[in-house]
């Protein structure tokens, strides 16, 4: 005999949690990637819900639209824009 409320996972539970590397595979990243934003404290990145076992545990119900939020390419101090035409000319400078 099953009890559908002892079969079924308890919402809320650890199915429901998240820890770096299941974040990091949702994010398509690799589990370093995710832990350097977490000690740069990324602004779109949530604070982790707490510890288990010494590693950030999220839950899911945290991270919902966190693919959106998500600042595409690299946190960052943005590119060098340089303006566009022929790249400037370094003047010869003669050896004696």
């Amino acid at each position: 005999m099953t009890r559908p409320d002892l079969d079924a996972p308890a919402a809320g539970g650890l199915d429901d949690l998240y820890d770096v590397g299941r974040l990091a595979a949702r994010l398509g990243v690799g589990p370093s990637t995710v832990r350097a934003w977490l000690s740069r404290r990324v602004a779109w990145l949530p604070a982790p819900d707490g510890r288990l076992n010494g590693g950030a545990v999220w839950r899911a119900s945290t991270l919902d639209g966190i693919e959106s939020r998500r600042a595409p390419g690299r946190p960052g101090r943005p590119p060098l824009v340089r303006a566009s035409g022929p790249a400037p000319v370094e003047a010869a400078v003669p050896v004696p």
